[in-house]
């Protein structure tokens, strides 16, 4: 089993298969934006599909804020696209064919009769140096949202540790593109 992250821990890198049908990882999502990660296994479940929803809400929020959300889940690419569609979601599921969430600790248990209890869900945001900003287990992201939120606008830009000279120089070259 592995170690579980916790709050500013190097965030483990993934490359899953999208609904945008292309391949989405993480170390090339974090370059230029922080990303809200979102982990669930249940796609009927009410309070997943509030948070995922709730997420897309957020999404012109997120995109202010130099953000972005994805949402990962064992569920098949084809079931993906029809929670997306159904939902009206504005973000990339990303289908876990191999278990790669299990590194964030999402991992389904056994109850107490030897049945298969789904994982619960957890969040996770991931700055752009790829280290965990925040992680929370348990559907219900609506109420930490703000918080969230929060936590991404303190994020330094991009930009902020090249040098002036070389700020400048691509402020220029955009401003005076021709």
């Amino acid at each position: 089993m592995p170690t579980p992250i916790s709050t500013g821990s190097p965030a483990p890198n993934f490359d899953l298969s999208s609904t945008e049908d292309c391949l989405l990882m993480l170390r090339d999502e974090v370059v230029s934006t922080a990303v809200i990660v979102y982990f669930f296994a249940d796609g009927e479940d009410p309070t997943v599909r509030q948070d995922l929803q709730a997420l897309s809400a957020a999404r012109d929020d997120l995109t202010r804020r130099r953000a972005k959300a994805l949402a990962v889940s064992p569920l098949k690419v084809a079931a993906l696209k029809e929670l997306q569609v159904a939902l009206d979601l504005r973000f990339p599921l990303l289908c876990d064919d191999r278990n790669l969430a299990a590194a964030y600790g999402f991992e389904g248990s056994e109850g107490a009769e030897g049945e298969a209890v789904a994982p619960t869900p957890i969040l996770a945001v991931v700055d752009r140096n790829q280290e965990i900003l925040h992680i929370a287990h348990g559907a219900g992201i609506a109420s930490a949202l703000p918080e969230v939120l929060k936590m991404i606008s303190s994020l330094p830009s991009p930009t902020a540790s090249y040098p002036k000279k070389v700020v400048n120089r691509l402020v220029d070259r955009w401003v005076n593109r021709g």
